[in-house]
């Protein structure tokens, strides 16, 4: 899928970047075409996700867009058929949708074609699916630790399951002291790491086709689409002829198992910022939840680890900061 296609024609040899992208974005008022907050723009293309602009959005994307149209414009000049791929990462919350969705409707506005392409239509399993997979992990992993410690016995796994259907009810780690429950917690803390933002969960392949297809000037591509329940799964074959611009918007927009990206920004935010829009947005029923919590920790750490390779480093005003004043920020 994706690997044979018809190409749009490549641009003229004597091309150069001020013939379009530049010409375009040079007579682009940004300020005349100022977003207003709860304006209806076109959002990302995740089935059933809703999108609020807030005045905090604008201001990032309007800071934003200068720099980030003028790297734009240097990379479709170097491409044959004048495309250009931005991947927009960042944690739940950070603000990723929003941004690629305001980026994409000024170059649209301007007069270059833009597409806002959602990475979660990209994971192996449905939500619900993928949740239960990382809770599968986490315990399976936690059991086996505790054997590994010398602590398994026929009354400890009694305990751990009793304790396993409380957590199933409440949504939450029973607080306890038994011996086994250090080992069972880093066991399972230990293999949910080596398990998110990897191909086990994450189908990096057919994101890779994608991005990698468009880029070679693929007429039409097959996006995937997912829902919320296991009949809610298909594929959308889409015209891309006269598109420039893909914005990709994904926490895993820095994976090392990405390939296709021209330039790469990261969106700073912080696990406590990540827990309380999970919360408000409520898309998933045990957002609440310990697990939850410990997933957003080990993505956040991931995040952070991934950072370093980023293009562009943007905090919540829009503003382009360096690596080292971003560790700064962090604390690191």
């Amino acid at each position: 899928m994706n690997r044979d296609y018809d190409r749009i024609s490549p641009l003229p040899e004597n091309a150069n970047e001020e013939n379009d992208f530049f010409v375009k974005i040079k007579a682009f008022d940004l300020t005349a075409n100022e977003v207003k907050e709860h304006q209806d723009i076109p959002g990302g293309d995740m089935p059933g996700d809703r999108m609020d602009v807030k005045i905090g959005s604008i201001i990032q994307a309007r800071n934003l867009f200068p720099v980030l149209s003028e790297k734009i414009g240097e990379a479709a000049s170097k491409n044959p058929y004048g495309r250009a791929v931005v991947s927009i990462a960042g944690g739940s919350g950070s603000g990723k949708t929003v941004l690629a969705s305001l980026m994409s409707y000024y170059l649209n506005l301007a007069g270059i074609k833009s597409y806002t392409l959602s990475g979660d239509n990209f994971v192996h399993r449905i939500p619900e699916e993928n949740d239960a997979g990382r809770r599968r992990v986490f315990r399976h992993n936690g059991v086996r630790s505790v054997v590994d410690s010398g602590l398994g016995s026929k009354e400890v796994f009694e305990e751990i399951m009793a304790m396993q259907k409380e957590e199933d009810e409440t949504g939450r780690f029973s607080k306890t002291d038994s011996a086994w429950w250090n080992a069972y917690l880093e066991g399972g803390r230990k293999a949910l790491k080596r398990h998110l933002g990897t191909p086990h969960e994450q189908n990096f392949s057919e994101m890779n086709d994608v991005l990698n297809a468009f880029r070679d000037g693929a007429k039409d591509i097959w996006l995937r689409r997912m829902g919320r329940d296991d009949t809610a799964f298909w594929y959308e074959k889409r015209d891309f002829s006269d598109t420039a611009v893909i914005f990709l918007e994904w926490t895993h927009g820095l994976s090392e198992y990405l390939t296709g990206i021209d330039i790469s920004v990261f969106l700073n935010s912080t696990p406590e910022e990540t827990y309380a829009f999970r919360q408000a947005r409520a898309r998933d029923a045990n957002a609440k939840s310990d697990l939850i919590q410990l997933v957003i920790d080990l993505e956040q750490q991931l995040l952070l680890s991934e950072a370093p390779t980023a293009d562009l480093i943007v905090n919540r005003q829009g503003e382009v900061v360096s690596f080292e004043d971003w560790k700064k920020i962090m604390g690191l």
